[in-house]
Parts: structure tokens; sequence; C-alpha cells
């Protein structure tokens, strides 16, 4: 994936919401269309956004090299997998010009397409736009974590750009790129995905399971330190506890419903409330530990396994089961949402190069006044 569609993508998952603050003057137009213009301070959004996001390639790339408290403008590096080696301020300003035209080719479309955006999906954008505007992103969990949350406001105000290039940039821009997207690919879309199709993509790339972990270890509260002590099972009671796991593998292994085995657990551990985990996703985008992974990959639907994980005082002993997925996609692609996240997957990578393609055939106007003005150096606070 080149840069250009990981910024898209960023765009869609409204990870890429760096925002820039309002201006006492009227702001000139940075870039326009036949049909539209846009704020200077819109790219003055790209440009801050192509920095963070070359500042990130860079970090990655030199890892204990990194000098954070170096300029990253003078440095050449390659930037995606066509292994051209630019200069990292080159290539901001060359991102920055395919961001803003990006948002230029999206309003574009929309008028092509006749598509009116959704006032409730709009609005609602705005308020969460407006809450990481005000309060910063994460609020709530910097807040309860006894950390200062940093407005987009105060932490970008100084460079002069309003909340409405802020919002225009981003939430509004997911909000269009989303009714494009719906536009093609959904239901009587130009290009609709047959629910056959996304049946099968499903049923291929997406895994049912379920998992509870017992653990190999109790615990208590050392009385002269107020600290947790961790005192780990011996061997013997370590084999008991995974010989009893094995007896309930055995019965989904025969054929036995996991609800009705998990019912003899709970009854037979005095629990009152299920343990499992239940998902359904795509492995390779999953979060559990490569442990489980590879023991969900190599497990057959319908059965059930155990495995120890970790050693020492905390380790602990998963069970697993695997589910038919096929009998499953019925009910969950029912559900509006599960099915328009499928959609995305499968077509995310085709929506990417539509991106592109309209992006890079987009006629502007770019008023080089206004863009030279601004070099991103200005972000640096060395």
């Amino acid at each position: 994936m080149n840069n250009f569609k990981r910024i898209c993508a960023l765009l869609l998952a409204l990870i890429m919401v760096m925002g820039l603050s309002a201006c006492s003057r009227k702001p000139s137009w940075s870039y326009k269309t036949d049909t539209a213009s846009y704020a200077e301070g819109v790219y003055i959004y790209s440009l801050f956004s192509a920095y963070n996001e070359a500042y990130s390639i860079l970090q990655s790339k030199l890892g204990d090299k990194f000098d954070s408290t170096s300029t990253i403008l003078d440095i050449a590096s390659t930037f995606d997998e066509t292994g051209e080696e630019v200069l990292c301020e080159d290539w901001i300003k060359s991102q920055a010009d395919i961001i803003t035209k990006n948002l230029a080719a999206i309003d574009e479309k929309i008028a092509e397409y006749g598509i009116t955006l959704d006032k409730t999906q709009v609005e609602s954008a705005r308020e969460l736009a407006k809450e990481d505007w005000y309060l910063g992103p994460y609020y709530e969990y910097y807040v309860a974590s006894g950390y200062e949350a940093t407005s987009y406001e105060d932490m970008l105000s100084p460079y002069g750009v309003s909340f409405d290039s802020f919002f225009t940039s981003s939430y509004l821009a997911s909000v269009k790129q989303s009714a494009i997207f719906d536009h093609l690919y959904g239901k009587g879309g130009e290009e609709e995905v047959s629910d056959e199709a996304i049946t099968e993509y499903f049923t291929d790339n997406y895994t049912s399971y379920a998992y509870f972990v017992v653990n190999l270890y109790e615990t208590s509260i050392d009385s002269e330190t107020n600290q947790q002590v961790y005192h780990p099972y011996s061997d013997e009671l370590i084999k008991e506890t995974e010989n009893d796991l094995e007896s309930y593998a055995k019965l989904i292994n025969s054929g036995t419903p996991y609800s009705e085995v998990m019912y003899r657990y709970m009854k037979a551990h005095n629990l009152s409330d299920d343990p499992s985990v239940k998902n359904i996703e795509n492995l390779e985008a999953s979060s559990l530990g490569e442990d489980v992974l590879d023991a969900l990959n190599t497990l057959k639907e319908g059965n059930a396994t155990y495995l120890k994980v970790g050693s020492g005082d905390t380790s602990v002993m998963y069970f697993i089961s695997k589910f038919d997925i096929e009998s499953e996609a019925n009910d969950y692609l029912s559900k509006d949402g599960n099915r328009h996240t499928i959609l995305q997957a499968l077509k995310s990578e085709d929506f990417g190069n539509y991106l592109n393609d309209i992006t890079e055939s987009v006629e502007v106007d770019v008023n080089e006044k206004i863009i030279e003005k601004y070099n991103p150096a200005m972000f640096e606070n060395l």
C-alpha cells in the first residue's frame, strides 16, 4: 500500500484527526476547483498530517538511531515500497499536495454522483470533531488515568487554522468517503457487491471462536508490603487442571455442543457467570497472542483444545473452541453493521485504488503564494 492509500485508510478509520485552530483574519484559499475552494487552513492541516506521517515512518525505521531533538526534514529516506529515496521535506510537501487534492476529488465525485450526505451522520461527525477540538482525543481516558488532556485547539491553534478546516479535512472527509463507498459498492450501487460474494469472503477469511482462561497460580496480599503475591501451582495441580480441560475438549470433539460443555464446567467449578470470551474476526488482524492464534489456525471447526501460555508465577491455561463459520454466516451478516464491515474489508483495496485514481486526475488551481508561505519546519519545536 503506498503512502497515499495509507493516508486514505487513516481518514476512513478516523485516525487522521489532527486539527488546526482559528485565525483572526479571513483565510485565503489554497486550492480550488471549478466548484469549490479550500481554505488556507485546509492546506496547513494537510502539511501537518504529512509531517506527522513522515515523523512516524522515520521513527519506526531508525529505531534507537532516531534523534527526536534534531530536524527530520533533511533526512533522505524511502517512505514507501517503491524504494525511491527522497528528502523528507520534499516528501512531506508532496504528500500535503496529495491530501488536499484528495479532498477536492472527493467533493467532485459527491457532486457528480448526486450524493446527498446523511444529515444525522454529518452532525454526529461534527459533534465528535468538536469534542476532540475542544477537549482532546481520548479525553475521558486521559482524565481517568490522572493525565491532563490536550485539545487540538490548544495544541495546534498557533498555526492559525479554523475548526471548519479541521472538520472539513478529517471527520467530514471521512463521512464523504463513506458515502462514496456505499454509492459504489452498497446495495443498488454502481458496483454492488452481492450477498453471495460477501458471504464467501466472510467464510473464507473469518473465524468464530471462544476461549476461557484458567490461572495456574493463586494470589494473596503480603501483610507487610500490601502488595499482591503470586503463588504458582504445583506440578501436580497443573496436571490436574490439564486433565480437567482435556476431558471437556474430548466432549466437544465428540460432538457435544459448546454451550452444554460450558454449563457442566461452570457447575463443576461453582461459577455463576460464563467465563468465555466469544468473537468472530479475521485472525490476521487479531490481537490474540501468537500461541493462541497458532492453536486456532490449526484447530478444526467444531473442535476444542487447550494449551499452556507463559511460564513461572503467572502462567495460564487457555481452553479454545472453534465453531463452524458457515453456520453462523446468515445470522452474523443479517446485521447491517456486520455486513458493512465485511464489505469494507472486501473492497478496501479496490476503493484505495479508486481514491488514488480520482486524486491523480482531479484538476485544481493551486494558490502558490499561499503554499509557499508554509514549510514543515514550522511544526518542529527544537
